[in-house]
């Protein structure tokens, strides 16, 4: 009996252990997710403060000089596809067919080619638009870096020496990582909606979760720029990332839904992303040099 009042006291404890774990832990998440949000919503003030401003300028260049690039490349394949809608869905007019058909018909033509070509066009536009998010982590990743050291100089004083090799690591490091999690981030996805086709019911479910994932990985690619200055490995860059997972995922929500702007958003997004996450990493850290604004 002694014994019995033993078990059911240890496992009571037990129990009491693991709440308080949990409550723990989700008080931890709840504090790294609004430290995360604050961050990156107060990167624009910094930027503005410190002189950075001028960098927000390259994202929206690189749009469109890929933007051009794509659609001039792609002129071939338009010409092509204009060339097939015409060959095989043009209307042959008959010589004893009533002139107004054979108008008709001549418009009819036209619009089959004129609409071919701008959908080629558009639907090239659209795959830009979609996969620009990592196109710009990956070609601006020089960038990024410069602007993560530069802000963390601001904060705390921690200077870097400057290397332009080192730079470059970094920056190519960057473009790994930018690479990997899309790859990742694409890999999931398809698994998530392969999921949701065998069980329509969970769509709801999925649309959040992949939004969930997609912001996971663009707030890794942010923060991991701060821990790879510090010369960590992969394997503790990602715990260190992983350690403020309510940050990371708050800073790529933001990151994902203002990229979501039309020019706009790929202008201002990836900097802040950039500046917030050095500045939740800072003030988790308590060593910033002064109150962040």
């Amino acid at each position: 009996m002694a014994n019995a009042n033993r078990s059911r006291g240890r496992g009571k404890l037990n129990d009491a252990m693991r709440a308080r774990s949990r409550h723990l832990r989700i008080m931890a998440f709840s504090s790294d997710l609004q430290r995360g949000f604050s961050g990156f919503f107060r990167a624009h003030g910094f930027i503005r403060r410190n002189g950075m401003a001028w960098m927000y300028l390259l994202p929206a260049a690189l749009w469109i000089v890929l933007t051009i690039g794509f659609i001039w490349a792609m002129e071939a394949a338009v010409d092509q596809a204009a060339a097939w809608a015409t060959a095989n869905l043009r209307l042959e007019a008959d010589a004893q067919e009533h002139e107004a058909m054979q108008e008709a018909k001549g418009w009819l033509n036209s619009a089959s080619h004129w609409l071919v070509r701008w959908t080629v066009r558009l639907g090239v536009i659209y795959l830009l638009f979609v996969a620009n998010k990592y196109l710009v982590l990956i070609l601006l990743s020089p960038l990024f870096a410069y602007a993560s050291e530069l802000a963390e100089e601001r904060l705390t004083g921690r200077a870097y020496p400057f290397s332009w090799g080192q730079l470059m690591r970094d920056a190519f490091r960057g473009a790994l990582i930018a690479l990997r999690n899309g790859v990742l981030e694409l890999l999931v996805s398809v698994v998530v909606w392969v999921a949701t086709f065998f069980l329509p019911i969970a769509g709801p479910v999925s649309f959040i979760l992949l939004f969930t994932v997609s912001a996971y990985f663009y707030g890794f690619s942010m923060f991991d720029y701060v821990y790879e200055r510090r010369r960590m490995r992969i394997g503790e860059r990602s715990r260190a990332v992983n350690a403020q997972f309510g940050a990371v995922i708050a800073n790529g929500a933001c990151l994902s839904l203002l990229m979501k702007v039309p020019l706009i958003g790929l202008m201002m997004a990836p900097l802040m992303a950039s500046v917030g996450a050095v500045i939740s990493t800072v003030e988790r850290e308590g060593s910033a040099r002064l109150p962040i604004e």
